[in-house]
């Protein structure tokens, strides 16, 4: 391990933080519709191939999962800038 990758950490992530602005996103096959922020009482839907599945249960976890991602894909972009200059 190099000492410039030894010096750098991950924050913790903010708990339960929703951006205001999500997106539409691929995960594989499927596209993930996250709820508008307008509406409290729409879900986010899992689409693939023209059907759709509404998230009643699991919408929230997989909104945060995606944004995780997200954050840790930003951080660790930022840290290879960092390294290549």
């Amino acid at each position: 391990m190099t000492k410039a990758i030894e010096n750098q950490t991950i924050g913790p992530l903010p708990k339960r933080t929703r951006p205001k602005d999500a997106r539409v996103t691929r995960l594989g096959s499927f596209t993930y519709i996250p709820k508008p922020t307008s509406d409290e009482k729409a879900n986010g839907v899992l689409a693939k191939g023209g059907l759709s599945i509404r998230l009643d249960v699991t919408d929230e976890d997989l909104h945060d999962f995606v944004h995780a991602l997200s954050v840790l894909e930003e951080g660790l972009s930022r840290r290879w800038m960092e390294l290549e200059a």
